[in-house]
């Protein structure tokens, strides 16, 4: 692929062209195809990995293998934390050789740095940012590294972002989380004096109101100062990422969003559905990712970010942290998380380190079964009367603990962005408490929340959030289900039913080899045998009327 000039093109344009030149570089037939996933559109799913230069000079074939595995983009780090990893001359001739081999070259950039040292943990040094950016300063008067919006770190990326594009790179992704929270679940911000000043002259709060923000802040109360607080972070990051958008507007920048990354952590998620968006995930190692329930969790924050973002600008977060903490296995394993909630790129990642290169004998038939099956459920949206749904309360005070086991529950499942009346509702404990205190409007009795929820009301369904108790639950509501597939029994599987393709995603959450059975108004239509982690794709399921 020749590199695309972009001076004078519009930036959509460009990165209308990016896409097409990466689909011709990776096989694609652009007959018809429409950019972004517009109406009738089937895009391939693409695969990229963040990746440097010590990587294919220590193994030179590891070219050769990312190639026929079907990787099409190379992303580089460049401006981390305020240190240059690689200077853009040496990205440039990097980005070079990754041309002449066939690939997209890219960058990233740790703008904020972040608490602790999530770049490489075989150095130290990466777990500070650059001397004068200041600390974060949480509500208790803590400090921390990371995750703060302060003078000179604006003017920093600005200069370091000027410089790629001079390199004539076209694409960058703010990486390490674009976020103002310290970590997933916490109410975020800088709290030092400087910013609460700010806040309360741009909110017009008086000193003693801060008493109040930090009360709020510390229990979690969803008041009216908090509201303005994570409207003051959110305003804050969001316009970082228009100045420097506006400052090279020939690169196309992107966000890398924490799990389940919403508002509390400075995330304006409707602000940014229009660019590179990497759905937020967490499961970086065996153990973590190894449990049901962290598939399901996995699974879980990646719907939710779909909500906000095109298909075709949605990216994973395929990462392994340490760069062997997540077993190949696993890895295979988290491109089905792509898969259902239909992100079109897959990004695999493992900090500054290459992840072993055995793994690609297991990474790369697992690509080209995933893209086959994605082609097939591409633009269709599951349905199912089991709701997935992430409310304000959870966005704005939450601890990001979703009540996620039922997507394992072998019945399908559809996002809502709003209650509903039909099918059953899994609510996380704060948005429970949301509609207890009348703050979400939702008087249908189908709301299913944890018992650790403490909701007396008794319009509530109350269960623990446990495979014994979500099999109990699915055993009472089967007979209710009138023309909707599911699966039979008590064996853990997420199946993701597509019902304007007539098809069906049997993913098996378990380490063994399973068999399944697909009932319909109480009769066996199906029966499916799925490998330990695997998935498997059911076609022609014809349902009456």
């Amino acid at each position: 692929m020749s590199h695309i000039k972009s001076d004078t093109l519009p930036r959509r344009e460009f990165v209308n062209r990016l896409f097409i030149s990466g689909a011709i570089l990776g096989g694609m037939n652009l007959s018809g195809i429409q950019i972004f996933a517009k109406e009738n559109t089937k895009p391939s799913r693409r695969f990229h990995i963040s990746l440097q230069t010590e990587a294919w000079n220590k193994n030179p074939e590891l070219i050769s293998i990312m190639k026929n595995a079907g990787i099409s983009d190379v992303w580089m780090g460049s401006y981390l934390q305020g240190k240059w990893y690689h200077t853009p001359d040496e990205l440039r001739k990097s980005a070079d050789f990754l041309v002449s081999n066939g690939f997209n070259p890219h960058v990233l950039t740790v703008p904020l740095g972040h608490p602790g040292n999530a770049i490489d943990p075989s150095d130290e040094a990466w777990s500070v940012k650059k001397q004068n950016w200041l600390n974060a300063c949480d509500y208790d008067g803590s400090l921390y590294s990371g995750t703060s919006i302060h003078p000179p770190i604006i003017e920093d990326n600005i200069e370091a972002h000027k410089l790629l594009a001079n390199k004539g790179f076209d694409i960058l992704f703010l990486d390490d989380d674009f976020r103002l929270a310290k970590y997933p679940g916490k109410i975020g911000g800088c709290f030092c004096d400087d910013d609460k000043k700010e806040f309360l002259k741009i909110h017009d709060y008086s000193s003693p109101d801060c008493e109040l923000l930090i009360d709020s802040v510390a229990n979690r109360k969803p008041t009216k100062i908090l509201r303005s607080w994570i409207d003051y972070i959110c305003d804050k990051e969001y316009n970082m990422f228009r100045s420097l958008q506006d400052a090279t507007p020939q690169m196309e920048i992107g966000i890398m969003v924490m799990y389940l990354g919403a508002e509390k952590a400075g995330i304006a998620l409707n602000k940014y559905s229009d660019v590179p968006f990497r759905v937020g995930e967490l499961m970086f190692d065996d153990k973590s990712f190894g449990r049901i329930k962290g598939k399901t969790d996995e699974l879980f924050s990646a719907l939710f970010h779909r909500r906000f973002v095109n298909p075709e600008l949605a990216y994973s977060e395929s990462t392994t942290y340490p760069s062997d903490a997540l077993s190949a296995k696993n890895m295979a394993a988290k491109l089905t998380v792509s898969l259902i909630s239909d992100v079109r790129n897959t990004m695999f990642m493992s900090g500054l380190q290459a992840f072993p290169i055995d793994y690609w004998s297991t990474l790369a038939p697992a690509m080209k079964k995933s893209a086959q099956l994605h082609e097939a459920i591409a633009g269709h949206k599951p349905k199912g009367p089991f709701k997935h749904f992430w409310g304000w309360d959870s966005r704005l005070v939450g601890t990001d603990q979703p009540f996620s086991l039922f997507l394992a529950s072998g019945i399908p499942f559809e996002v809502v962005d709003d209650v509903t009346r039909d099918g059953w509702i899994f609510l996380s404990n704060e948005d429970a408490k949301s509609v207890d205190e009348g703050r979400l409007n939702a008087k249908n009795k189908n709301l299913v929340v944890r018992k650790e929820a403490e909701i007396t009301n008794d319009d509530f369904i109350i269960i623990e959030e446990s495979l014994d108790d979500v099999f109990a639950f699915k055993k009472s509501i089967i007979p209710m289900l009138k023309d909707i597939p599911y699966i039979d029994g008590n064996l853990p599987v997420i199946f993701s039913w597509y019902p304007t393709a007539r098809k069906a995603l049997l993913w098996n959450v378990n380490e063994n080899r399973q068999d399944y059975q697909i009932k319909l108004n109480n009769k066996i239509i199906r029966s499916v045998s799925v490998e330990g982690l695997d998935v498997s794709l059911v076609s022609e399921l014809e349902i009456p009327g």
